[in-house]
Parts: C-alpha cells; structure tokens; sequence
C-alpha cells in the first residue's frame, strides 16, 4: 500500500464519516476524475495595509489570536487527514496562522506567509517588497455567517501590517462571487489573473496582470 493510496483511504474514511457511504463515493469519484487534469481561474486581489481596517462585529464574542503548534489538535476529524498534515507543515515552515475561538471551540482560521513556495502554498504568486500574501480561510460550519471570518481575516490584516508589511494579496476563484464580493467590502481592488493547471502531478501557473 503506498503512502498516496493510505492518505486517500483516511480522506475518504473522514468523508463518509461526515457524509455518508453515497457522499464519500461522490466524493471518491470527483478525486478519481480530477487526477488527470484539473484547472481553475482565479482573480487576485490585493490591498494596502496602510489603509484604515474596519470594526469588526461578530455576532458573538470570540478570541483571536496566532496559532501554536498544538492548536491544530482542534480540527482533528473536522477536516480531512491529507489537509491537516498538510497545515501542520505549512505551520512547521514558519507561515502565520490566525485563529478565532468561540469559547474553547475554533471557529475559524485563516493563514498569511511572506514567501510562496509552491510545495508549501501550492500555488506560484509573485510578490513585491513589502507583500504578505493570505490564503486558506476555514469557518468551521457551527460558527458560518456569524461574521467570525470577517473579525478573523481583519485580526490578520492588522497583525502584519504591525509587523510593516505594506500589502496582502490573495487570490478568489473566478467562479466564487460571494468571497469576491466580501474581499471587496473590506476594501481589496483586483490587480491580477492567474490560471491555474493541473497534469497529472505536473503543475503550471500563468499569472497576467489585470486590464482594469
């Protein structure tokens, strides 16, 4: 049994548990369809860090703050195995996460490194001096539309904005209205497109600035 099959095997383990035996097959079927090729468009939004940050106003109270090694232990069976081990490596190689607990219960994370490495971020970005580039929000789905993401995502702006950074750049799937329409209300401008394919386990990026 090879290390890729015995990870596919927890993920989909993980997923009947949370959906069923006829959801884990969908979802068996969508990973078996996507192996030899996938490919999305995203758009990339940026921000300046100088700008003034909103209130943030969650519906009920919560603590944020950045994550330590051991936090991760909270999403233990709340996201597959494949996508924790893969977030506490990221964490491992020094990227920021950033966490909202709702009491003693996570409620949300999201994540901001100062360098993208493709085998860490999974995707080729270029960024300037003075960039912090986001990625990877998760509301667990308890604590959704509670406006937690919103007062986790502006906890992180403010947090490398005090460390100087001057701009956070992330990217939206073209296909995801809703995330671009929030990006937008806390103040991000598109600045680039970037494409993204998949050939088998060979990857390629093409990143285009905007014409707006």
């Amino acid at each position: 049994m090879t290390a890729m099959f015995r990870i596919l095997l927890a993920d989909l383990e993980h997923q009947i548990r949370k959906s069923g035996w006829r959801g884990g097959g969908r979802w068996l079927a969508e990973r078996i369809a996507s192996i030899p090729y996938r490919h999305t468009e995203y758009i990339v939004f940026a921000r300046s860090l100088r700008a003034s940050l909103p209130a943030a106003t969650p519906r009920q109270p919560v603590t944020l703050r950045r994550a330590e090694a051991d936090d991760l232990d909270h999403l233990e069976g709340v996201i597959p195995p494949s996508e924790l081990r893969y977030l506490r490596r990221r964490l491992a190689h020094g990227r920021f996460c950033f966490l909202a607990f709702a009491g003693k219960d996570l409620a949300a994370y999201c994540w901001a490194t100062t360098q993208v490495e493709p085998d860490i971020e999974s995707v080729s970005i270029p960024l300037r001096p003075g960039d912090t580039y986001f990625n990877d929000a998760y509301t667990l789905p308890a604590y959704r539309r509670q406006g937690i993401q919103t007062a986790v995502h502006l906890y992180r702006l403010a947090y490398m904005r005090d460390l100087g950074y001057r701009r956070a750049v992330l990217i939206v799937a073209k296909t995801n209205a809703a995330s671009q329409r929030l990006v937008h209300k806390l103040g991000y401008r598109k600045v680039s497109h970037l494409t993204y394919r998949r050939i088998l386990w060979k990857r390629i990026f093409r990143y285009q600035p905007a014409e707006f």
